[in-house]
C-alpha cells in the first residue's frame, strides 16, 4: 500500500510541476526576468573591466569605451530586426540564441590579445543582447496577460535591476581575486550553462485556454489588446511615433 501511495504522490507531484512549467503564465515572467538579469548584469559590468583592461594593454580609455558605444549602436540598428525575427521564429528561440551569442562573446573576451578582437566581440555581445532584450521578450509576457499585463511586465523588468545589482559586484569581486579574464570567462559560463537552461525551460510555457488570463480572449481585435494592430496601422498612430522618439531622447 505504501508503494502505491508513494507512486500516486509522485505522479501528482510531477503533474503539478508540469502544469506549473507549461501552463502557469507567471513562469514566463520569471523566465523573462532571468534573461534580462543576465543581459543587463553583463552589459553594465563594463565599468568593472575598464581599468584593468586599459592597464594590461595600455589602451586609452576612449578606445576601450568605444567598444561599448559600438555595442549600443548595434543594439539600435538590430532591434527592429530582432522584433521581425521573433515574430517569425518565436521570441524564445531568438532570446536563447541571443544569450548564446552573449555568452560566447564573454568567453571570447577572456582570450583577447588585440583591440580589433575586443571590438569584434563587443559587436557580437551587442547583437546577442539585442536578441535577448525586451524587443523580443515583451511579446511573451503581453500575449499571456490582459488584466495584469502591467504588473507582469514590471515584474519581468525587475530582472534587469537585480542583474545590475548582483552581477556587477560579482564581476568586481572576481576581477580583484582572479583577474578580469577569469571574470569574463565566468560570466560567459553562467549565461551558457545556468541562464540558458533555466530560462529555456521557463519560456516553454504554453497558453492555458482555461486560465483566467487567456480564457476570455475575444475575436474582435478592437476589444482584445493581445491581438493588437498591424505594423502599417501602428505607423499611422501618434503614440507609436511618440514612443519611438522617446527612446532617442
Amino acid at each position: 500500500m505504501n508503494f502505491f501511495k508513494i507512486r500516486a504522490v509522485k505522479k501528482n507531484l510531477m503533474q503539478n510541476i508540469k502544469h506549473f512549467l507549461f501552463f502557469n503564465p507567471w513562469t514566463i515572467v520569471f523566465g523573462v526576468g532571468i534573461v534580462l538579469f543576465a543581459t543587463a548584469g553583463g552589459r553594465f559590468s563594463f565599468g568593472v573591466f575598464l581599468g584593468p583592461i586599459t592597464e594590461d594593454f595600455t589602451w586609452s580609455r576612449a578606445s576601450v569605451s568605444g567598444a561599448l558605444a559600438l555595442a549600443g549602436l548595434i543594439t539600435g540598428i538590430f532591434r527592429p530586426i530582432a522584433g521581425i525575427l521573433s515574430d517569425r521564429f518565436h521570441p524564445k528561440n531568438i532570446a536563447i540564441l541571443g544569450l548564446l551569442l552573449g555568452g560566447i562573446a564573454f568567453i571570447g573576451l577572456s582570450l583577447i590579445q588585440s583591440l580589433w578582437q575586443f571590438y569584434t566581440l563587443f559587436t557580437l555581445m551587442g547583437l546577442g543582447f539585442t536578441f535577448a532584450s525586451p524587443a523580443t521578450l515583451t511579446k511573451l509576457v503581453s500575449e499571456r496577460f490582459t488584466k495584469k499585463r502591467s504588473l507582469a511586465l514590471s515584474l519581468a523588468g525587475t530582472g534587469s535591476a537585480i542583474g545590475e545589482t548582483a552581477l556587477v559586484p560579482l564581476s568586481a569581486l572576481i576581477v580583484v581575486l582572479e583577474g578580469w579574464r577569469t571574470a569574463y570567462e565566468i560570466l560567459g559560463l553562467i549565461i551558457i550553462f545556468i541562464v540558458i537552461p533555466i530560462s529555456g525551460l521557463l519560456l516553454m510555457n504554453k497558453k492555458n485556454e482555461t486560465s483566467n488570463n487567456t480564457k476570455n480572449i475575444e475575436a474582435n481585435e478592437k476589444e482584445n489588446p493581445s491581438i493588437g494592430i498591424s505594423f502599417k496601422k501602428a505607423l499611422k498612430t501618434p503614440i507609436f511615433w511618440t514612443l519611438t522618439i522617446g527612446f532617442f531622447t
